[in-house]
C-alpha cells in the first residue's frame, strides 16, 4: 500500500463519481441499497442484539460496496454477492472485530445524540402514522434531517478513523491495529478532500429535500408522500455508497 495525497477538489470528484455510477446503474444500486436496508431492518427487529449486529456488519458491508462499485465500473450489475463478499473472505474474523469496535463507539456516540436531540423518535412516529397530514410530514422530514445531521457530526471522527480500514483488511491482509492506523492517518492526510466530499453530499441532500418538499406541498400529498421520498432516498443513498470506492482509492494506492 502507498498513501496518496488528495486535493480538496478531489473530494468533489469522489462525489461526482458516485453520481455518475448511479446514473449508469440507477436501479441496480438503489435496489442493492434497498436490500441492505431490508436486511438491517430484520436484524434491528431483534431485541438488544439487533442494533449491535448491524453496527458490527457495517464495516464489512462498506467493503462490499467497494466491490459492487468495481463491478459497475467493469460494466456489470451490482449483486448481493458483491455486498456480502467480504464476509465470505479470509478477512471475515478481523472485519467482525472491527465491527465490534464500531458497535461500541457508535453506541456511546448515539447515546449522546439522543440526549441532545430527543425529538427524533417523535419524528419517526409521525412518519409512520397513517393519519398524518402533508404539513406534519414535511415537518417530520425536516426534524429527521436535522437529527441525522447531528448524529453524522458526532459520528464523524469514528467514521473517518475506520473509513478505509475494511478495504485495507480485505485487500492488504494486514492486522486490525495497522489497518486502523493507516485508515486514520489516510483520512487525516486528506482531511480537506473529505471536508469537500462531505459538504457536497450534504448540499446535495438539502437540494433534493427542498425539491421534494416543494413538490409534496404543491401536490398536497399526505401519507402518499412516501411514494416519492423513498425512491429518491434509495437512489441518493445508492449514489453515496457508490462513491466510497473513489474516496478509498483516492487516498490509498493498493496496487503499489
Amino acid at each position: 500500500m502507498k498513501l496518496r495525497v488528495a486535493t480538496p477538489r478531489d473530494g468533489l470528484q469522489w462525489m461526482l463519481t458516485g453520481v455518475q455510477l448511479a446514473r449508469q446503474q440507477t436501479l441496480g444500486l438503489a435496489s442493492l441499497f434497498g436490500l441492505m436496508v431490508f436486511g438491517m431492518a430484520l436484524l434491528l427487529g431483534l431485541p438488544w442484539i439487533g442494533p449491535v449486529l448491524v453496527a458490527m456488519l457495517l464495516p464489512a458491508l462498506s467493503a462490499g460496496w467497494v466491490d459492487a462499485t468495481a463491478a459497475v465500473q467493469a460494466g456489470q450489475r451490482p449483486l448481493v454477492t458483491h455486498l456480502i463478499g467480504p464476509l465470505r473472505s479470509p478477512a471475515r474474523p478481523v472485519l467482525l472485530q472491527l465491527g465490534g469496535l464500531n458497535a461500541v463507539g457508535s453506541f456511546l456516540l448515539l447515546l449522546l445524540a439522543d440526549a441532545l436531540d430527543p425529538g427524533m423518535a417523535d419524528a419517526w412516529n409521525v412518519m409512520r402514522d397513517s393519519d398524518t397530514t402533508a404539513e406534519a410530514t414535511l415537518d417530520a422530514i425536516g426534524a429527521l434531517q436535522q437529527g441525522m445531521v447531528l448524529r453524522a457530526v458526532l459520528l464523524l471522527p469514528l467514521v473517518l478513523a475506520i473509513w478505509h480500514a475494511p478495504v485495507i483488511l480485505v485487500r492488504g491482509g494486514t492486522g486490525l491495529v495497522k489497518a486502523l492506523f493507516v485508515s486514520a492517518y489516510a483520512s487525516w492526510l486528506n482531511l480537506g478532500a473529505f471536508v469537500v466530499y462531505g459538504v457536497c453530499w450534504v448540499l446535495a441532500d438539502l437540494v433534493l429535500s427542498l425539491l421534494l418538499a416543494g413538490l409534496l406541498a404543491a401536490l398536497g400529498l399526505g401519507q402518499a408522500a412516501m411514494l416519492l421520498v423513498l425512491p429518491g432516498a434509495m437512489i441518493f443513498s445508492g449514489a453515496f455508497y457508490a462513491s466510497l470506492k473513489a474516496s478509498v482509492d483516492g487516498c490509498i494506492d493498493f496496487e503499489d
